[in-house]
C-alpha cells in the first residue's frame, strides 16, 4: 500500500510539473496544456458518461473517445515542448462536424462548443491566422444549419424531451467550463505580467534616476576635470595614435602661440621645425609600444623664434577595454628654472672656492694665533720674571738702604708683574677654548661640582658658605671643557659672596622659554642690569679692586658654551645676588 500511495504521489508530482512547469513561458502554452488535460477528462468523465445516461448514439461517444485520446495526445506532446494548437483546433472541429446531425443538430447542445473554438482562436493565433480560423469555425456552423434547413431528416431527434434538457446542461457547463478556464488563465497570466510590469516600471524609474544621478556626477567630474585642465598653467594636451592632437587646454594654445582650432588634428609636423617634431613623435612611439610613462626635456622652438626648454611627461591612454587609443601629456616650461638652477649651481662652485680660501685664511690665522700665543708664552714671560725676580733681589739685599716709599714701589711692582702673569694665563687659556677638538660625551654635572667646592674650601677654610648641588644634571659635551666652565662660574660666586657673613650658592636647572636651562645662583653683591651686555666681554670688569680678576673668566664661560651650541645670560640686582643662566645644545 505504502508502495503504491508513493507511486501515486509521484504521478501527482509530475503531472504537476507537466501542467505548470515552465513558469516564464508562454500564457498560450500554459493554456494549450491545462485545454487539452481538461479536454481529456471531460471527455472520458463526463460527455461519455452523460451521452450514455441520455441514450445517444453510440457513434457520438466512440467520435468523443478517438477525441479524447487525441487530446491525451497532444498534452503528452506539450510536455515535451511540442504545441499543436491548430491540430487542437481542427481536431475540435471536426468532432462538433461528425456529431452535430447524431446529437440533435440545432436543438442540441453541439453549438455551446462552438463558443470554446470563438474563445480558443483569438487567444492562440495572431493576425491572418486569427482571421482565417475565425472564418473556417462560422462558415463550419453556417454550413451546418444550413444542411440542417435543407435536409432535416439527417437530424437525429432526442428520446426524451428531459434527454435534450440535460444535454444542453452537460453542453453548456463543458462549454462555460472551458471558456472560464481560458479567461481565468488569460486573466491570471494578465495580472502576473501587469504586476510585473509595474515591478519593471519601479526598477525602470529606480535605474532613470539613478542614470540621472550617474550622468549629473559623470558631469559634474567632467566639468571639474575640464577646470582643472583649463586652469593648469602646465600644457596639457592628448594626441590619437596616429599623433594627431584630439585635446589642448589654454596653457598648451599659450605655448604654442595658436589657437585649439588651428592645433587639432594635426600632428608636430604643422607646430615645429622638422629635427623637432621627428624627436617629439619618436617618443610618442616609445610610449606607444612600452605602454609606460615617461618623463623627457626638450629643447623646443617657439613661434616667435625664441629657444624654450620644456619638460615634458608621456604617458598612454586607455579605453575601457585597456586598449591603448593614443597618449596624454603634461610640458612645462623650465627654460628660466634652468638657467636659475645653473646660476645656483655656479654661485654655489663660487661659494665653495669662497668657503675653501678663507677656510685656508682661517687656518693661516689660527696659525699665527698659536704662534703668537708660543710668544706670549715664553717671550712675554721671561721679562716678566726678570722684573720679579730683580725686584726680590733689590728688596732683599738693599732693604735695609731704601726708603720705606721705594719699598712700597717694588711690592707694587711685583704685584703688577703677577698680575701680568695672571692676565697672560687667562689669555692663553681663552685661546686655548676656541682652538681644542671638542669630544662630546656624557657629563653628569652634579658630579663635577663637589669637586671644584672641595678646591674653593681648602682655599679658604674660615668661610661659611652653604652650597646646594641638584642631584642627576646631566648633559652632553667636552668634560674637561665643561669642568672649566662650572669652575669659573662657581669661582665667580664664591668670590663675589665673599661679603656674606652666610653665603649660598646653588646649582640646578630650570625651564626658560619651553627650553632646559642651568643656572649657578648666588647671593652675592649682584650687579646692575643696565650693564649685563658688558658682563661676558673678555676685560670687562663691573667691579672695582676690591674682588680679584682679570675680566677673563666669564669671556670664557660664554666661549665653552657657544662652542656647544648653546647660550649664556645673566641675571642679577644690586646686593642681592645674580644668577649666570647656560643652555648646551642637543646632542650629536
Amino acid at each position: 500500500m505504502m508502495a503504491r500511495s508513493s507511486d501515486m504521489d509521484s504521478f501527482i508530482q509530475r503531472l504537476r510539473s507537466c501542467i505548470l512547469k515552465e513558469e516564464d513561458e508562454g500564457m498560450e502554452l500554459l493554456l494549450f496544456r491545462l485545454l487539452c488535460i481538461a479536454a481529456v477528462l471531460l471527455s472520458f468523465f463526463v460527455v461519455i458518461p452523460a451521452d450514455y445516461l441520455h441514450h445517444l448514439s453510440p457513434w457520438i461517444n466512440l467520435v468523443v473517445l478517438l477525441f479524447g485520446l487525441s487530446a491525451l495526445y497532444l498534452a503528452r506532446e506539450s510536455c515535451r515542448g511540442r504545441y499543436h494548437t491548430k491540430s487542437l483546433f481542427f481536431l475540435l472541429l471536426i468532432v462538433l462536424n461528425l456529431v452535430w446531425f447524431p446529437n440533435g443538430g440545432s436543438h442540441g447542445s453541439i453549438g455551446y462548443y462552438f463558443f470554446i473554438l470563438f474563445v480558443y482562436v483569438p487567444i492562440f493565433f495572431r493576425g491572418k491566422a486569427r482571421w482565417l480560423l475565425l472564418s473556417i469555425a462560422i462558415t463550419s456552423k453556417a454550413l451546418l444549419l444550413a444542411a440542417e434547413l435543407y435536409v432535416p431528416n439527417w437530424v437525429i431527434p432526442y428520446v426524451a424531451p428531459y434527454h435534450r434538457t440535460a444535454d444542453l446542461v452537460v453542453g453548456f457547463a463543458v462549454t462555460a467550463l472551458c471558456c472560464s478556464l481560458m479567461l481565468w488563465v488569460l486573466l491570471q497570466r494578465f495580472d502576473r505580467k501587469q504586476q510585473r510590469l509595474i515591478t519593471l516600471n519601479v526598477e525602470l524609474q529606480r535605474s532613470v534616476a539613478e542614470l540621472v544621478q550617474a550622468e549629473d556626477s559623470l558631469s559634474q567630474n567632467q566639468r571639474l576635470l575640464d577646470a582643472v585642465i583649463q586652469g593648469s598653467t602646465d600644457a596639457i594636451y592628448v594626441k590619437d595614435t596616429q599623433g594627431r592632437y584630439v585635446l589642448v587646454n589654454g596653457a598648451a594654445e599659450q605655448a604654442l602661440n595658436k589657437r585649439a582650432a588651428e592645433v587639432l588634428g594635426k600632428d608636430d609636423t604643422c607646430l615645429f621645425p622638422r629635427y623637432e617634431a621627428q624627436q617629439l613623435m619618436q617618443k610618442d612611439q616609445e610610449v606607444l609600444k612600452t605602454k609606460e610613462t615617461q618623463v623627457n626635456e626638450f629643447l623646443l622652438t617657439h613661434a616667435s623664434g625664441r629657444k624654450m626648454l620644456r619638460e615634458t611627461t608621456k604617458g598612454p591612454v586607455h579605453d575601457r577595454e585597456g586598449n591603448v587609443i593614443g597618449i596624454f601629456g603634461i610640458s612645462r616650461d623650465i627654460t628660466e628654472s634652468r638657467r636659475i638652477a645653473e646660476e645656483l649651481h655656479r654661485l654655489n662652485e663660487e661659494l665653495e672656492r669662497r668657503v675653501v680660501e678663507r677656510t685656508a685664511r682661517l687656518e693661516a690665522a689660527m696659525r699665527e694665533q698659536e704662534s703668537f700665543s708660543y710668544s706670549v708664552s715664553h717671550d712675554l714671560r721671561g721679562p716678566l720674571r726678570h722684573i720679579n725676580s730683580y725686584t726680590a733681589i733689590i728688596q732683599e739685599d738693599f732693604g735695609s738702604e731704601l726708603p720705606p716709599d721705594a719699598m712700597q714701589y717694588m711690592e707694587r711692582i711685583r704685584n703688577s708683574s703677577r698680575t701680568m702673569g695672571d692676565l697672560i694665563d687667562d689669555l692663553l687659556e681663552l685661546s686655548r677654548v676656541g682652538r681644542s677638538e671638542l669630544v662630546k660625551v656624557p657629563v653628569n654635572l652634579s658630579e663635577i661640582a663637589p669637586t671644584i667646592i672641595a678646591k674653593l674650601r681648602e682655599a679658604d677654610t674660615e668661610r661659611r658658605i652653604e652650597f646646594v648641588i641638584e642631584p642627576g644634571l646631566q648633559v652632553c659635551g667636552d668634560r674637561v671643557l665643561l669642568g672649566q666652565m662650572l669652575e669659573n662660574l662657581l669661582g665667580n660666586a664664591w668670590k663675589y659672596s665673599t661679603p656674606r657673613d652666610c653665603a649660598r650658592i646653588e646649582l640646578g636647572r630650570d625651564v626658560c622659554e619651553e627650553r632646559e636651562a642651568f643656572f649657578v645662583r648666588d647671593n652675592g653683591v649682584g650687579f646692575d642690569m643696565a650693564y649685563k651686555d658688558k658682563l661676558f666681554g673678555p676685560f670687562q670688569r663691573l667691579h672695582g679692586s676690591e674682588f680679584e680678576g682679570t675680566g677673563i673668566g666669564l669671556a670664557t664661560v660664554k666661549r665653552i658654551v657657544e662652542r656647544h651650541g648653546g647660550c649664556v645670560w645673566a641675571q642679577g640686582v644690586v646686593d642681592q645676588g645674580a644668577t649666570v643662566y647656560f643652555t648646551l645644545g642637543e646632542a650629536d
